[in-house]
């Protein structure tokens, strides 16, 4: 996850339609899933980064993609197991997956 943050930070993508994306209006640009986090929350994911493997597994998978299906089993779990650490909250695990 972090290294999807890390990314995220360094590249802005443009706004794309939802038409782009095969009409799913649940599949975001990365940019605008990224986007969806705070700082603080962006911060913690990097620190934990360095020494979660379920994290960095994360963070290359998602970075390979160029958008995000939000109910993909790979997202979903991806948020509960941030809320299992104290990364997030599970309401703001709900929230960045409206």
């Amino acid at each position: 996850m972090v290294k999807l943050v890390l990314l995220l930070l360094l590249c802005s993508l443009p706004a794309a339609s939802f038409a782009e994306y095969g009409g799913n209006p649940r599949t975001i640009p990365l940019q605008t899933f990224k986007d969806r986090f705070t700082t603080e929350e962006l911060v913690d994911i990097t620190t934990a980064y360095a020494e979660d493997g379920y994290i960095r597994n994360v963070v290359s998978k998602l970075s390979e993609m160029g958008s995000v299906d939000l109910d993909s089993s790979i997202v979903k779990n991806s948020m509960v197991y941030l809320a299992s650490k104290s990364i997030i909250s599970m309401n703001r695990a709900k929230d960045i997956l409206k």
